[in-house]
């Protein structure tokens, strides 16, 4: 079984010496007494151990419970999680979540008269299946490890309440055990086979050149603010010329719309479903539980949303490729700490190709006007303007650097010349209107052609003049109008990144953020290598988080982020400065 060369006591032992001790003392030991207790390996029965580990030594009560689930008792073959590793953690963490949700319910108190207050927290996932520090498998030991936040009470916080802390430990690992000996393992296969024609799914698509795909029958809309699919939605109907089958290993076909690459336009009428379409596909960069509507809609998952974002931190960034000229700055060379719609942008937009981003979305009611577009009107009247528009660029960024772009557009025509292929959305049904475009004489006109320079996208660096963060406090901001992540001097606003859900992906980007400005990581790294650098390596140091003595781990959640946020929390950092190759 795990950990065969841990001297492990029995967590009987541990509960023993609790109530023991609370019974000698009129009001139990000191509460410091517990920092004795914890740090070591208590088995509970064959195939489940337990590491206490104090979230602050001050506080000794409030500690991260980790709670190793061997491979074996669960079921599950050592070959297939590996494979499969972010499903299995998935699905077990929302397994545990609920029983663990049940019993916090139970233990949530706060009594006045004796000064109680405890607490069992377990992490909570969201639609997405993505990977999350509550639940990680370990392959070394062949593992699971759930991770929980417990408050143990205490007495008026300064001595043990052993009788208390024992039962609390006893329901805890009681309800863990239950769950594995009662784990579906029916659910558990049903749900995998779900997974694996998504990850097929995303497999043919790159073999086919489709940057999305929208299955038939998913239900896109949302139930107001929240991630719950909108019961009486329309059902997704794939047009006739974009649909495409999908033939599974497990003999399950899947239909849908397949959208290729190169310039997609999604147009239509107020309220017709344009955006709804659009959110769905940037979502598809993370597969979804089944129910949630969007389990088979897909995007490329380098995919980056490059709208405007007013007042955004630009440094050091060549703007050329969408500007001429400047007064008074060095568009090669552009820093600004508030910038413009347009500017912003354009921002937006070089930094997501230099990072290797394969799609581009933009929606038109998010995007500066003048950087949209300049019909002829406004070019023969402003012959000086400076901004070169983005239907000026987008045919080279797709044809030089092989960048596709979906559009939502409602008000402006010159992108139907443009586009590849155009759908039309009316009461959330889609049609293809690609052929009634060039019918209608508004087939692909030849791309006006600026006089500056041609545009190019080049790699920085990050240049670090600072002390270092190694010493400096972490601190992210999630609330419903404000994203932000903060280390030490340093500050980074991600309001705008609708990719990023949850808080604990701002504490992801915050650990990263913190490595990539401490000393002793490469000052003068390319932005790009960062990105693919960090990309999977907090999750690799966090399988062994309970073995670690970094503060930085012991208090927070963590999600699984893509190199594209890593890239955009770099770029956005107030304080940070860029050098080029």
């Amino acid at each position: 079984m795990m950990m065969k060369d841990v001297s492990m006591e029995k967590i009987r032992d541990l509960k023993k010496t609790l109530r023991s001790n609370g019974q000698q003392y009129l009001n139990g030991k000191p509460v410091s007494y517990l920092l004795s207790r914890w740090r070591e390996v208590y088995e509970y029965v064959d195939g489940i151990t337990v590491k206490f580990v104090p979230l602050n030594p001050k506080y000794p009560a409030n500690v991260a419970m980790y709670i190793n689930l061997d491979a074996e008792i669960l079921g599950l073959d050592a070959t297939e999680i590996e494979r499969y590793r972010a499903f299995f953690e998935d699905y077990l963490l929302r397994h545990y979540s609920n029983l663990i949700g049940g019993l916090s319910e139970k233990y949530t108190a706060n009594n006045k008269l004796e000064r109680l207050l405890s607490k069992i927290q377990c992490q909570k996932p969201d639609c997405r299946i993505l990977r999350r520090s509550g639940m990680l498998y370990n392959k070394e030991t062949d593992t699971f490890v759930l991770k929980l936040f417990v408050l143990f009470p205490t007495g008026a916080g300064v001595s043990i309440l052993g009788e208390r802390i024992s039962r609390m430990i006893t329901d805890i690992l009681k309800t863990v055990e239950e769950g594995s000996i009662f784990l579906d393992k029916e659910e558990l296969r049903e749900k995998l086979a779900v997974y694996k024609r998504q990850m097929a799914l995303r497999m043919f698509c790159r073999e086919n050149d489709y940057v999305a795909f929208v299955a038939d029958g998913s239900i896109l809309p949302r139930k107001g603010d929240s991630e719950e699919p909108l019961e009486s939605a329309v059902p997704f109907v794939s047009p006739e010329r974009l649909r495409v089958e999908v033939h599974m290993a497990d003999g399950t076909v899947l239909t849908g719309m397949g959208i290729p690459k190169g310039i997609t336009v999604i147009t239509g009428a107020g309220f017709s479903g344009k955006t709804t379409l659009l959110e769905a596909i940037e979502a598809g960069i993370y597969n979804h539980v089944p129910g949630d509507g969007r389990e088979f809609v897909m995007a490329e998952q380098s995919l980056a949303v490059t709208n405007a974002e007013d007042g955004r931190y630009v440094a050091n960034e060549d703007i050329s490729m969408f500007f001429s000229g400047i007064p008074f700055q060095d568009i090669r060379n552009f820093t600004t700490k508030h910038a413009s719609g347009s500017i912003s942008q354009a921002a937006n937009i070089i930094e997501a190709i230099a990072g290797g981003s394969r799609l581009l979305t933009i929606d038109e009611d998010k995007s500066a006007t003048n950087f949209m577009i300049r019909d002829e009107l406004m070019r023969r009247i402003v012959k000086n303007e400076v901004i070169i528009p983005f239907t000026d660029r987008i045919r080279s960024i797709t044809e030089q650097k092989g960048v596709s772009t979906i559009l939502v557009i409602g008000g402006s025509g010159e992108y139907l010349k443009i586009a590849d292929t155009v759908l039309l959305m009316h009461e959330y049904v889609a049609t293809d209107v690609t052929e009634e475009v060039k019918i209608l004489g508004l087939t692909v006109c030849e791309e006006k052609k600026p006089n500056d320079t041609e545009s190019s996208v080049s790699e920085r660096r990050v240049l670090l003049t600072g002390e270092g963060t190694k010493s400096l406090f972490l601190q992210t901001v999630c609330t419903e109008d404000s994203k932000k992540v903060i280390c030490g001097e340093y500050s980074v606003d991600m309001t705008a990144i609708s990719s990023l859900k949850t808080n604990e992906q701002l504490h992801s980007l915050a650990w990263v953020l913190r490595k990539v400005l401490s000393k002793e990581e490469e000052s003068e790294e390319m932005l790009r290598a960062i990105g693919e650098e960090y990309e999977g390596r907090l999750f690799a140091e966090l399988e062994n988080e309970q073995k670690s003595s970094n503060p930085v781990y012991r208090g927070w959640w963590f999600d699984e982020i893509r190199k594209e946020e890593i890239l955009m929390c770099v770029n956005r950092a107030r304080g940070i400065c860029f050098g080029r190759s």
